[in-house]
């Protein structure tokens, strides 16, 4: 079955989502380098939050690539992951992520009669 909707709202979405943590963890090493006030609570913060975004981030570009193999499981992750980030501050992506995983999991074969 032909996902091409499903992927391209994906990748649009991922690719967002790594711009706002790009953004998200140079702001805060720059705020470490500048000699902010709270400097450890900018550097636990750039670490801690980065790892675990960007561990997120590694498992949404595996299943944006993965949704053209019509795998329910990814989908799922996708749809679970775009309602997770509609709650943070890549709230657009998270929508896109959300409608992707709808249709993932809604999108039936078409079937050919002979």
């Amino acid at each position: 079955m032909n996902r091409t909707p499903e992927f391209v709202l994906s990748l649009i979405a991922v690719i967002l989502n790594t711009f706002i943590w790009l953004i998200q963890i140079l702001s805060a090493l720059t705020k470490v380098s500048w000699g902010s006030d709270d400097l450890a609570f900018s550097m636990a913060y750039a670490i801690g939050y980065g790892s675990i975004y960007f561990v997120m981030l590694l498992l949404l570009w595996v299943g944006t690539f993965k949704i053209k193999n019509n795998s329910k499981g990814w989908g799922i992750f996708i749809l679970v992951m775009g309602a997770l980030n509609t709650l943070s501050v890549s709230f657009i992506s998270g929508v896109l992520l959300l409608i992707a995983g709808i249709m993932m999991l809604a999108r039936k074969p078409k079937v050919n009669k002979q």
